[in-house]
């Protein structure tokens, strides 16, 4: 049994205490993979009957079932995999399947934090590299659409201007599908020495530094592609969630809008 798979169909029957044991499995996977029911209990400051409750709602028989799929997926998750694009008959359903599940494992409560932290229109810096760093440009076009002020840092000069002028209220968003970059990581660092902005990034679905630093984290599936030493993993899963985020508030602020007219039109009608 597909544990992502699992989670995209059931996150949304989960309450906020079985959403933080979620959390802590998915970024924990490398610890749960070898823990006992009470263990893992322990951990997340829960009973052992709601881990019981927690696992029949994300679809598994039990907690060994449950398990067996953490320690498969974590299992995968440390190969190196590259598909032969030209090959493999099933990559496309494959490619569809991760932008798919990208998007179905984010949660009603993931969408009204972003939508809360976005409603205070903050100022919004974007720190990303390799091919991360071109959906950065992209995030930034539509994020200025939207009435947003966003800079993409990307020469050394830029970053330390960003230094002395970001602040507690501004948001940073980070791109990173490993999570571990360690270039990302130490830009995170010294801006934390200066401000804590919000940070919300985009990651794999994995325990990984740039998730453990974040307010709030999306997770990105694909099928990691190395050429020559190049990461050349797709970024469409990053695309996928940011669209969907973004035309999710606009739809929210369309209808707030006509709302109000609704509510002017039928005030000047006396």
């Amino acid at each position: 049994m597909d544990f992502y798979t699992q989670i995209g169909i059931n996150a949304s029957k989960l309450s906020p205490t079985e959403q933080n044991i979620l959390n802590y499995v998915v970024k924990n996977m490398h610890v749960v993979k070898n823990m006992s029911i009470r263990d893992l209990a322990k951990e997340t400051f829960v009973s052992t009957t709601t881990l019981f409750r927690f696992v029949k709602k994300l679809g598994f028989e039990g907690f060994g079932e449950f398990i067996d799929a953490v320690r498969e997926t974590e299992k995968e998750s440390r190969k190196i995999h590259i598909p032969n694009i030209i090959h493999d008959d099933n990559y496309r359903d494959s490619y569809l399947k991760n932008v798919v599940e990208a998007v179905k494992v984010i949660t009603d409560e993931k969408i009204e934090k972003f939508n809360k932290i976005m409603s205070r229109y903050p100022n919004i810096y974007i720190i990303a590299e390799g091919l991360s760093s071109e959906v950065a440009r992209y995030f930034s076009r539509l994020l200025t659409i939207l009435g947003y002020n966003v800079e993409v840092p990307r020469e050394e000069y830029e970053f330390a201007s960003l230094l002395r002028r970001i602040k507690k209220d501004d948001v940073l968003l980070i791109l990173s599908y490993t999570g571990n970059n360690q270039s990302v990581v130490n830009r995170v660092e010294q801006i934390f020495a200066i401000a804590t902005p919000t940070i919300i990034s985009f990651t794999r679905a994995d325990n990984n530094i740039i998730q453990n630093m974040s307010d709030l984290n999306f997770y990105v599936f694909a099928d990691e592609i190395n050429y020559e030493g190049i990461d050349v993993t797709s970024r469409c899963g990053m695309i996928a969630i940011m669209e969907t985020l973004l035309y999710r508030r606009i739809t929210k602020d369309s209808k707030k809008v006509n709302t109000d007219a609704n509510k002017e039109s039928r005030c000047s009608v006396t």
